[in-house]
């Protein structure tokens, strides 16, 4: 019996799958803490990288870059910045290689590595065919299929340009794991609209634009949103951060200028995790209003649209 068959998955039949068919997969996630999606945003690129744990893969030296179809009900044990990829990219044209289950994990964690090279040879990994093997990963005419009862794991032998990314969006980070910090994770209480800040600050205070056509793409829940969601989320974490008390205002500057520079400054140092500083820079304007006028000016400027307000 090979060591994937315990996580095998049918392919489903007419509008009513069984418990033990596959999920669909169309899209897959890379999950990061905040100072990780800085570096993500400035590269512009995943950079893939050695493997560290228990992996068989450890020793192999082969360098990845880490996918998941899995999303994450009670918060995510890898970080709050969640990355999307359409899974058709990433599986264009690369082998498929079992790497192990990690059974310390619960749910149980599967891995397979996509690369574009012929490792039939290696010891380290099993060649592994979607479209014969039954394990947890199938593919049938073109579609592809998941065992989302466990935990997918997929390790890409490439690092993963934003390019290809296709959303971006702040998620909550799991209230006692974390896989990168442990127990000192400080973010195992940091609301999703918190760190969406953090990422928005970030990218206007820096004035980078790798990622604008991603956050382009309109909200999904409202069609007058002329800019994402995750983007209306970061935006109120800004606003909440830096705006919300009215009495931390009442210095002199005022003028459409003078306070775009202003806040673009003060985003610039929130956004590399320097609040108090980014707090003391936007007192020197002199009013709420000022404030959320010039936050307004900087995102139009920054993705170059006109109209876009404040969430409500």
């Amino acid at each position: 019996m090979s060591e994937w068959t315990p996580y095998r998955i049918g392919i489903p039949k007419g509008a009513s799958p069984s418990s033990d068919d596959g999920r669909r997969l169309e899209t897959v996630y890379h999950v990061v803490h905040l100072p990780t999606a800085r570096r993500i945003l400035e590269d512009g690129h995943l950079r893939s990288g050695l493997i560290y744990d228990e992996s068989r893969l450890r020793r192999s030296r082969i360098c990845v870059t880490w996918l998941s179809a899995n999303t994450w009900a009670v918060g995510s044990i890898y970080g709050n910045v969640q990355f999307a990829f359409p899974w058709s990219k990433q599986i264009h044209k690369r082998r498929c290689y079992w790497v192990e289950v990690m059974t310390g994990y619960n749910p149980h964690a599967y891995r397979i590595l996509l690369t574009d090279r012929d490792l039939s040879e290696s010891k380290h990994v099993r060649e592994y065919d979607p479209a014969s093997d039954r394990g947890p990963l199938r593919e049938r005419d073109g579609a592809w299929y998941w065992n989302d009862r466990y935990t997918s794991e997929f390790l890409v032998e490439s690092d993963i340009s934003l390019e290809d990314c296709t959303g971006l969006e702040f998620i909550s980070h799991h209230s006692q794991i974390c896989r990168l910090n442990g127990s000192n994770c400080p973010d195992f209480d940091t609301t999703a609209e918190k760190v969406g800040g953090g990422v928005m600050a970030f990218l206007l205070g820096n004035g980078l634009h790798s990622f604008d056509d991603v956050l382009t793409q309109g909200s999904r829940r409202r069609a007058d949103r002329l800019l994402s969601r995750a983007v209306d989320m970061g935006i109120s974490g800004i606003w909440r951060t830096l705006g919300r008390r009215k009495e931390l205002f009442g210095g002199a500057i005022k003028s459409k200028s003078s306070r775009k520079a202003v806040l673009r400054g003060a985003l610039a140092l929130y956004g590399h995790g320097k609040t108090s500083a980014a707090r003391e820079l936007v007192a020197l304007l002199s009013s709420q209003g000022t404030f959320e006028k010039a936050l307004e000016e900087v995102v139009n400027e920054h993705f170059e649209i006109a109209g876009w307000t404040l969430p409500d």
